[in-house]
C-alpha cells in the first residue's frame, strides 16, 4: 500500500509539472503569435494594393484568415487559397485579406463588412467567423448577426462553419453553432465549406498535431486542412463565372 501511496504521489507530481509546462508553453506561444499580428498586416496590406491585371480574393474572418500559426501568412489557408486560384485561372491574384485577429461576429459587422471593395466585385470571397463567439455563445445572437453578415456578403461567398475545437470541451456549442451556420448560409444562398469535418478527421491526436504551439490556431499542416475545406467550392466557383480560365485540379501527389 505504501509503495502505490508513492507511485501515486510520484505520478501526480509529475502530471502536475507536466501542466505546469504546457501552461507556459501555450502563454509563450501566445505571445510570439500576438507579436506576429503585425506583420501579417502588413504583408496582406501588399498583397491587396490595385493591380489592374489581377483578379480579386476578398477575405474576411479572424485570425485563421490572416494566417495566424502558420510560419509565414502565405502558408495560412488563405494564402492556399489565392494559390490555388493563381493556378487555375494564370492570373496574378490581389488578395484583400479583411481579417482581424480574434473577430467575432460582431467585429465582422463593425469592422470589416463596410471595407469590402465597392468597385470591383470579387472573384472569389471567403468567411471563417464564430469560433471567437462560442465562449460567449448565445444562440439567437449568433443567428442574427451571422444573419446581418451573410446578407452584406457578395454572391457565391464561401462560409465555413466552425472548425473542430478537438481537444477542447466545447463540442455541444460548437455544434449549436454549425447548425445555425449551416441553416443561415443555406438562407442566403451563399456556399458553405465544410470546415468542421476536415478539422476532426483524425480524433484529438492528429488535431493536436495540426495545431501551433498555443493548441489553437493551426500550424502550417492545420492551415492545409482549413484550405481543403475551402478548395472545392473555390474551384466549382471558379469554373461557374471564368470557365475559360479553369484548368484542371492538380491531380493527387
Amino acid at each position: 500500500m505504501r509503495r502505490l501511496g508513492v507511485a501515486a504521489l510520484v505520478a501526480g507530481a509529475g502530471l502536475a509539472g507536466y501542466l505546469l509546462w504546457l501552461a507556459r508553453h501555450r502563454a509563450a506561444w501566445t505571445v510570439l503569435l500576438t507579436n506576429r499580428i503585425p506583420a501579417h498586416h502588413v504583408h496582406w496590406g501588399e498583397r491587396g494594393k490595385a493591380d489592374p491585371d489581377a483578379v480579386l480574393y476578398v477575405a474576411l474572418g479572424d485570425s485563421a484568415a490572416l494566417g495566424l500559426g502558420a510560419s509565414t501568412p502565405e502558408r495560412g489557408y488563405v494564402g492556399i487559397v489565392a494559390e490555388e486560384i493563381a493556378r487555375i485561372t494564370g492570373k496574378r491574384v490581389r488578395v484583400r485579406n479583411l481579417a482581424i485577429d480574434g473577430a467575432t461576429c460582431a467585429v465582422v459587422i463593425a469592422d470589416e463588412l463596410h471595407r469590402l471593395p465597392k468597385r470591383q466585385v470579387p472573384l472569389v470571397c471567403t468567411l471563417d467567423v464564430g469560433a471567437n463567439d462560442v465562449w460567449s455563445f448565445e444562440p439567437e445572437r449568433f443567428r442574427e448577426e451571422l444573419g446581418r453578415i451573410c446578407a452584406a456578403l457578395p454572391p457565391g461567398t464561401i462560409v465555413a462553419d466552425l472548425p473542430s475545437f478537438s481537444p477542447l470541451p466545447v463540442g455541444r456549442r460548437v455544434a449549436a453553432a454549425n447548425r445555425i451556420v449551416r441553416e443561415v448560409v443555406a438562407e442566403h444562398g451563399l456556399t458553405l465549406a465544410p470546415l468542421h469535418a476536415e478539422t476532426r478527421k483524425g480524433g484529438p491526436i492528429i488535431a493536436v498535431r495540426n495545431a501551433a504551439g498555443d493548441l489553437f490556431h493551426p500550424n502550417d499542416r492545420g492551415h492545409r486542412v482549413w484550405a481543403a475545406a475551402f478548395l472545392p467550392a473555390v474551384r466549382a466557383r471558379l469554373a461557374e463565372v471564368a470557365p475559360e480560365r479553369a484548368v484542371s485540379p492538380p491531380a493527387p501527389s
